[in-house]
């Protein structure tokens, strides 16, 4: 697999992958990564595919990264009963 272009789009890198006749987009933002892979004939080169990544899309993927960083700081957040300690005499 070799990278055949990168670019930021707003607060998003994005680097685009080509592997035996096959595309991949990895967008990237804040630790998190959001992967389209495209079957053989999709996409035809890069112009191509740059030319699918629309505005749209590009919304939807930054909808999505605010609904991943939610769901990762779900992970952490504590529970009042862990904060409570045993109470010493």
């Amino acid at each position: 697999m070799r990278v055949v272009s990168e670019w930021n789009y707003k607060q998003i890198k994005v680097t685009v992958f080509h592997m035996n006749e096959k595309y991949s987009i990895k967008l990237e933002e804040n630790l998190l990564e959001q992967t389209y892979k495209f079957r053989d004939g999709q996409v035809s080169n890069l112009s191509h595919l740059k030319s699918l990544l629309t505005e749209a899309f590009y919304n939807q993927c930054m909808q999505r990264f605010k609904s991943m960083a939610e769901s990762r700081l779900q992970l952490f957040e504590v529970n009042d009963d862990e904060t409570e300690f045993e109470e010493i005499i």
